[in-house]
């Protein structure tokens, strides 16, 4: 336990250790508050498009780090701390939370743009783990894992079928709108990876995948 603990959490960055901090802790502390009727964050850090569009834009980040309820908490949190722990060594903690925040801002543009007027308040971290997704598979596609009741598969195939599970999961619980939304998240993150590669480091994803590669063989 105490060597997952350190793979996992102690291995981090400052900044990724206090990302998953904030995501791990923040719905049970919106729930406590609820419960004793002391505050409502919701209320506080929820997307709501019309406040937003009021001034309140903090709300464009601030969502993504409540949960919808008990299961896309539960869900949510796995997803985080499993990728953050390969991810969190690819960036410092500044390039770790700017990153983070673009899938969840990209997440919010399309409600806030498309839907102003909702009054209601949106919470979940889907867009950052879209993101996370596509950097994952960017970073890591050719590596291979097993799954348990599946067997070997690329993370690629690995990225694709959580991608999936979550969308079903937004689907039915948020409809088809918010999945959308989410998406962009992932995409938001991919074009901002290829992007940075070839316009800040001159070379591809597949280049910078072989070097990787070749690094890790000597």
């Amino acid at each position: 336990m105490k060597k997952l603990l350190n793979n996992v959490f102690f291995s981090q960055s400052p900044g990724a250790r206090l990302l998953l901090l904030a995501y791990v802790l923040g719905f049970p502390l919106a729930k406590a508050g609820l419960l004793t009727h002391a505050f409502n964050l919701y209320d506080w850090l929820g997307l709501a498009p019309v406040l937003v569009w009021q001034g309140q834009v903090w709300r464009v980040a601030s969502y993504a780090f409540l949960a919808g309820g008990w299961v896309d908490w539960v869900v949510s949190s796995f997803w985080l701390v499993t990728l953050i722990s390969v991810l969190g060594r690819n960036w410092t903690s500044r390039g770790i939370w700017g990153y983070s925040l673009l899938g969840v801002v990209a997440g919010a543009l399309p409600v806030i743009l498309l839907r102003p007027g909702w009054e209601i308040y949106i919470a979940g971290n889907a867009g950052m783990i879209f993101a996370l997704l596509a950097a994952w598979d960017w970073f890591y596609c050719r590596e291979r894992l097993i799954l348990l009741g599946i067997g070997e598969i690329s993370v690629r195939q690995a990225a694709i079928l959580i991608a999936i599970i979550n969308s079903i999961i937004l689907f039915f619980c948020n409809g088809w709108f918010l999945m959308l939304a989410m998406w962009c998240g992932g995409v938001a993150g991919w074009l901002w990876l290829t992007v940075r590669a070839k316009l800040f480091m001159g070379k591809t994803a597949r280049q910078i995948r072989s070097e990787r590669v070749a690094r890790l063989e000597l």
